[in-house]
């Protein structure tokens, strides 16, 4: 597990100078009252004018210095307070990049963005403020009753009573709002998920209509986050009045005792001045801790969240996976009774899969929309491990000794086309080193984007975040270039060619067939045209294997197969 506190170790200097020079600030503060009294008491009745300027510049010189060590104390706490942060992220940016799918799934997209910036950026306060005063306010209080006890031990009281309570308020407080917090940050990760779903799926939307489906369901929520807010702010509001109240009534209390003990000659006018200006320290220092303590809630509720991605178990690419032998030259993937169910789902995914893929050889993976094809991938690349069975990947026949050495066998273009902003250059030697430009060209020829490449400004040509300032025809060709580029035996197009027309599709199979004859193809589609040429094609319906063969086979073997062959090509089922 690791300690959040590990990250102060950058910036131990500047976590220590940060609150002593605070501490400096206070004990300047501490001294001013002292020498108010002596001017009203020893320095205006005798009418001492040349002590009474040497006072006044010694007040000033408090206060420039406590500024100079104010501004420093600020920098210390922002250079630690920042630093930690800038750390923090970059391991939790990491620490969520080796999550595995199945971690990432439950902890959701968009409560893992809001744990990178919004709890982050809450933490970074928290600290700032946490190094500003967590040795000022203090001293100042304690120190302010100190003074008060030295100058009237009986009147000090009212300070202890005064303190007592108003810690007993700010207790009961932050009890009581810690729980709203917690419930806010949930609605922030929803209110997150919400615009992330609306933005990625606005075509969606406005092509169905439900604009104000998706606007009434986003106010509902931010109503709720709103009560929340309200009610937290409520209960954050209530302390500063609180603190008001009691510390008014306490200097109420304050000026009647010590007229009563001025004219009973036991307390100098400018003794209590001096008390009175203590209380009035402690006044400000107090409500400075309430908002400290709102703050530092809040913070280590982000802390929590942060600290709940740390302890997720990382992926080990590097674990030893169990080795197994194959006497067939040319088998690659085995799949024996295989069945999958996703984490938290009581329902299988995929259910008793068998077949085996033989290298050089096109594997189509066909079906309707739910029925497992997306997620057979995925236990192809082993980001979710199977449920039951056997899934066996062969490499010159024997089985790859770890995850790591298990995925570079495959070359993937997912079912969206996933561009990075950049150039075409910089996202086709994506995790590459030392590729040619000539290498670069003939990927995109057989990717078939040669053509619109040449018409801009080739392998320089910018590339938007997502791509979209390519047509979804170009950056599908794009992504599969990118992949062709990759030294891996099995190339995997996952309805990868599903905004191509059927001529450049036809073409590019036909370029990877005949450029690269030892590539060996698992081609995810739902059109029939694209897996004629299949060794072997596997029909799926609803998780279940339905049938395994050839495009003729199938026609003759497969119901599920000859609809789908009807429906997309208008030929008549054969009986």
């Amino acid at each position: 597990m690791v300690s959040l506190f590990r990250y102060f170790r950058d910036y131990l200097k500047e976590s220590i100078l940060g609150p002593l020079f605070k501490l400096l600030e206070a004990l300047f503060e501490l001294i001013v009252p002292l020498v108010i009294a002596y001017i009203v008491d020893s320095i205006i009745p005798h009418g001492n004018q040349g002590d009474l300027v040497a006072m006044v510049l010694l007040l000033v010189g408090l206060a420039s210095v406590g500024v100079a060590v104010a501004i420093t104390a600020q920098y210390y706490s922002a250079k630690a307070a920042v630093g930690y942060t800038k750390s923090l992220s970059q391991d939790l940016y990491q620490k969520v990049l080796s999550l595995p799918k199945s971690s990432q799934d439950r902890l959701s997209t968009s409560s893992l963005l809001t744990r990178l910036s919004s709890d982050c950026l809450q933490i970074q306060t928290g600290i700032n403020s946490f190094l500003r005063l967590f040795l000022r306010a203090p001293i100042v209080v304690f120190g302010a009753m100190l003074m008060a006890f030295s100058i009237s031990p009986r009147l000090s009281i009212i300070f202890l009573i005064m303190v007592a309570i108003l810690l007993v308020i700010v207790v009961l407080v932050s009890v009581f709002s810690a729980r709203i917090f917690v419930q806010m940050r949930k609605s922030v990760d929803k209110l997150v998920s919400m615009v992330r779903e609306n933005v990625l799926g606005a075509r969606v939307i406005r092509a169905f209509g439900q604009k104000d489906r998706e606007i009434q369901a986003f106010k509902k929520e931010n109503q709720s986050y709103l009560n929340r807010q309200v009610k937290a702010g409520a209960w954050s509001a209530s302390l500063a009045p609180l603190t008001y109240l009691v510390v008014n009534l306490s200097l109420i209390i304050l000026i009647y005792q010590g007229k009563m003990a001025i004219h009973s000659n036991l307390l100098e006018q400018g003794q209590l001045i001096a008390l009175i200006n203590y209380l009035l320290q402690i006044l400000i220092e107090l409500v400075k801790m309430v908002m400290v303590m709102m703050t530092m809630n809040q913070t280590f509720i982000s802390a929590k969240r942060v600290q709940e991605i740390f302890e997720q178990e990382s992926e080990d690419i590097e674990a030893d996976l169990p080795i197994e032998r194959t006497n067939q030259a040319s088998l690659l993937l085995e799949a024996e009774d295989v069945c999958f169910t996703y984490p938290e789902s009581a329902n299988l995914a995929l259910d008793q899969l068998n077949f085996s893929v033989h290298a050089g050889n096109i594997f189509g993976i066909i079906g309707g929309t739910g029925s497992g094809k997306s997620s057979l991938v995925n236990l192809l690349l082993r980001l979710y491990p199977v449920s039951a069975g056997r899934l066996t990947l062969y490499v010159e026949g024997k089985s790859p000794n770890n995850l790591k050495a298990w995925r570079q066998q495959f070359a993937l273009v997912p079912q969206k086309a996933q561009l990075f902003k950049g150039d075409v250059r910089s996202n086709l030697s994506l995790g590459l080193t030392n590729i040619s430009d000539q290498e670069m060209w003939q990927a995109l020829d057989i990717a078939q984007a040669r053509d619109f490449l040449e018409a801009k400004e080739g392998l320089d040509s910018p590339v938007e975040a997502m791509g979209r300032n390519f047509s979804g025809g170009q950056r599908q060709r794009l992504t599969i270039a990118r992949a062709l580029l990759q030294p891996a035996p099995i190339l995997i197009l996952d309805d990868a060619t599903s905004a191509l027309d059927y001529l450049t599709e036809s073409r590019l199979l036909e370029a990877i067939q005949t450029r690269l004859p030892d590539k060996t193809l698992i081609i995810v589609s739902q059109r029939i045209k694209s897996l004629r040429a299949a060794q072997q094609i596997l029909v799926l319906d609803q998780g279940r294997q339905v049938g395994l063969g050839r495009h003729d086979e199938l026609l003759i073997s497969c119901p599920v197969y000859q609809e789908i062959a009807k429906s997309q090509e208008g030929q008549e089922v054969v009986e």
